[in-house]
């Protein structure tokens, strides 16, 4: 978790199961967004959502029995749709909180997950402060700056997605960056190092995200 994920909304991803650390993530302060069969991750967190969202075709069907025993809100879409259910939960969020946490699951479709990367990157102009848990690897998504925290861990690769971000620098970091320019494809930020407890990235114009892929670690 980060200092800046005060009263986050949390959107809790279908799929595969997240990994069972990831509940040490969630501020106690969130509000909580289950994606279709996301709310049975969030049950087996023992955590109550706010809402479910989707088109309830992979919940299971105890899932959503529960869901509306307990009284949560539930919106449902059709199947046929020109948005997935992910994309359709964070048009809602963002009109919830402008700071945003999204936890899932890094084992599932690869088309899925690169969905997911791609919505949440064109979220984030949008957002005050835009990350998620994808499986054990932390991401930071930022039109701006962000801070970059050591306890989610020391391995860092800073990308331009989406266009060329322009004077982009990094600031507590093993090799830093200054006023740099990143194409989107530029491996220039691969595999770097925090050398301090908070590190700072910015960009002038564009969009990065920072990835530390080993946020979660053990067995």
């Amino acid at each position: 978790m980060t200092e800046d994920l005060q009263h986050p909304v949390v959107l809790i991803c279908g799929g595969p199961s997240p990994d069972e650390k990831a509940i040490e993530y969630i501020p106690m302060s969130s509000t909580l967004i289950a994606v279709d069969s996301g709310l049975d991750h969030a049950r087996s967190m023992q955590l109550k959502p706010d809402l479910l969202i989707g088109d309830l075709d992979s919940i299971s069907t105890s899932g959503l029995q529960w869901a509306y025993t307990q009284e949560i809100e539930v919106r449902e879409f059709p199947s046929d749709k020109d948005k997935s259910d992910f994309e359709l939960a964070l048009d809602y969020a963002r009109g919830v909180s402008s700071r945003l946490l999204v936890i899932g699951s890094s084992s599932g479709r690869v088309d899925q997950l690169y969905g997911i990367i791609a919505a949440l990157a064109s979220a984030a102009p949008f957002l005050d402060s835009c990350h998620a848990l994808i499986g054990r690897a932390y991401f930071t998504f930022t039109t701006g700056e962000a801070n970059i925290y050591h306890k989610n861990g020391a391995t860092v690769s800073v990308f331009a997605i989406g266009g060329i971000a322009d004077s982009v620098s990094l600031q507590g970091f093993r090799w830093e960056l200054a006023e740099a320019t990143l194409p989107p494809g530029s491996t220039l930020g691969l595999s770097n190092e925090l050398s301090e407890d908070v590190g700072k990235i910015s960009v002038n114009s564009g969009i990065l995200v920072a990835i530390q892929p080993d946020s979660i670690q053990g067995p």
